[in-house]
């Protein structure tokens, strides 16, 4: 398990919990969490089913647009 941080720019709340919604419905998601206050997505995963890359990609299509993402050291 992993968990990587996608710092997004500003969006709407509706933007919000669209993207909430649209990560933790991927495989491999165990949950994703959006954070308004620290425009900060994180999100806890399975790097063996989705990777980073696949998160970057599912935010860029709910119309937020990234600044960065990092991934923290696998859990276990």
């Amino acid at each position: 398990m992993s968990i990587a941080h996608i710092m997004i720019k500003k969006a709407s709340p509706d933007e919000f919990r669209r993207v909430s919604t649209s990560l933790n419905s991927l495989l491999g998601v165990d949950y994703a969490k959006a954070d308004p206050g620290n425009l900060m997505i994180t999100v806890e995963y399975e790097d063996h089913l989705v990777n980073v890359n696949q998160l970057r990609k599912t935010v860029q299509a709910a119309g937020i647009q990234v600044l960065s993402d990092w991934k923290e050291k696998e859990l276990y």
